[in-house]
């Protein structure tokens, strides 16, 4: 069964009980996060399905409001124990705002793989 969950969907800035953009998607133990607006790591943890197990971000745009979770999401993944490699996707852009976003969270202990703009389907292989 595939469940999903609305982390987010505030537009701008975050205010109690509405965070910004953010929706996870869970299936078969293995999780996708789709974009990650600032607040996300606080309605996941509310939401309590956990961090460690996501294994695709896919970010829709560059905005704030979509991105700025990540340094954040990245280091508590990393707290987390995981050393198993996470891949992003996003649009074109997506490798030089993740590469900003990492002075926020220079050291994981496990390898970030960025898809810029793929044009073709994208298989990943879960750990």
């Amino acid at each position: 069964m595939v469940n999903l969950a609305l982390l987010g969907c505030g537009g701008g800035m975050p205010i109690p009980e509405r965070y910004l953009s953010s929706i996870l998607i869970s299936y078969k133990g293995r999780k996708i996060l789709l974009d990650c607006g600032e607040g996300t790591q606080v309605s996941m943890k509310i939401l309590g399905w956990g961090l460690k197990s996501i294994d695709i971000i896919c970010i829709t745009h560059g905005h704030a409001d979509h991105i700025v979770g990540l340094p954040g999401i990245l280091a508590t993944i990393g707290n987390s124990g995981r050393t198993d490699p996470i891949t992003i996707i996003g649009p074109i852009g997506i490798i030089d705002i993740v590469k900003g976003l990492r002075v926020a969270a220079p050291y994981l202990p496990y390898e970030l793989n960025i898809l810029e703009n793929p044009q073709e389907p994208v298989k990943i292989q879960a750990p």
